[in-house]
């Protein structure tokens, strides 16, 4: 039967079949069977035809996909190709141009890259701002290497206090409070030598613990919190020379922890006994220091004398403003325990 003959047979016809062709195919069917019946197709010839039809049309859509994969795949290849090409010889390119650039003087590049100078001028400047912020401060205010609680400490736990407390009489200080130096000036007034500027200092001031006849002041460093001065006053009379006195003692015993009392108290009595109004320093290690003599004014008009033991960084003055380097001098142990207790009994 032409049925079994045709099943199997792939179409000889391409993707550029027309509807006549297939119908013309159809109709051979139908004639080889020739089952036609009142002019019309019987139902198994049109099922033969309809299944003709639909074996040539998959057949041609099944080829055209075919084709049209081969050719895009090509395409993609082509292209692929084409693309890999000037990659590698812009790479090759820019190899070249880096390595000659490399090769070229400072000057040379800096004249090609613009923005080499450019970046090396905003390095320095970012390194001046650098130095005025971090080092200018420091620079501008002196530093004696200790904190406010570094010379509290030692000071309230100095030979000469610890001696005194034994006797009943305490000469440390609180804690003092921060203040404004534009409300609340120092004791030295104009006579100070050594000062601060707000914004590079924080400024402190506060009473003896027990006693209301003195304190201490200065001015810390913002940066580091390091002393730029520290001064301790105390109320003068004829009959208080003992008092300020040991209190000098006191805050040289601070400074040089590696003195020992007597030490200290010896150079306290040699700074009382020299004073003449001179305000020049003495000065010793890293230190300087000296007495001074201010008045101040209380309530009613009257006066009161305070005794200031200035006690600033050596580096903050000049030759000038030394009045004698007691560095040699280390006093012998003329001075007994038992005279700091009559002189805190007086």
């Amino acid at each position: 039967m032409s049925k079994s003959k045709n099943k199997g047979k792939k179409p000889q016809q391409n993707e550029n079949k027309t509807a006549d062709e297939l119908e013309a195919k159809a109709e051979e069917i139908i004639d080889t069977e020739g089952e036609v019946t009142d002019g019309k197709i019987t139902e198994e010839a049109e099922e033969k035809a309809s299944e003709a039809e639909e074996e040539i049309g998959t057949e041609d859509i099944e080829a055209a996909e075919d084709a049209g994969s081969e050719s895009s795949e090509e395409e993609e290849e082509s292209v692929k190709d084409e693309g890999k090409k000037p990659e590698i010889k812009e790479a090759s390119e820019d190899s070249e141009e880096t390595e000659a650039f490399r090769k070229l003087h400072f000057i040379e590049k800096c004249k090609k890259d613009p923005i080499i100078p450019v970046c090396i001028i905003l390095a320095i400047l970012a390194l001046i701002v650098a130095g005025i912020y971090f080092l200018l401060p420091n620079a501008m205010t002196p530093s004696m290497g200790m904190t406010l609680k570094d010379f509290q400490t030692r000071y309230n736990n100095g030979d000469v206090a610890a001696s005194l407390l034994n006797s009943g009489v305490d000469i440390t200080f609180r804690s003092p409070e921060y203040v404004d130096i534009t409300s609340h000036p120092s004791i030295l007034g104009d006579k100070a030598v050594i000062s601060a500027k707000r914004i590079y200092a924080d400024f402190f001031d506060g009473p003896f613990k027990y006693t209301s006849i003195g304190g201490v002041e200065g001015a810390a460093r913002k940066s580091d919190e390091n002393l730029s001065y520290v001064r301790v006053y105390v109320q003068y009379g004829e009959e208080d020379f003992n008092t300020v006195w040991l209190y000098a003692s006191n805050t040289i015993d601070a400074l040089f922890p590696e003195l020992s009392m007597y030490e200290a108290m010896d150079v306290g009595m040699k700074m009382m006994n020299e004073y003449n109004g001179d305000a020049r320093f003495y000065v010793k290690g890293d230190y300087a220091f000296r007495l001074v003599a201010v008045k101040k004014a209380v309530d009613g008009g009257a006066e009161i004398v305070y005794i200031v033991i200035d006690c600033v960084p050596r580096s903050a003055i000049n030759e000038s403003q030394i009045r004698e380097d007691i560095e040699a001098e280390f006093p012998s142990p003329s001075v007994s325990e038992s005279a700091v207790q009559t002189a805190a009994s007086t």
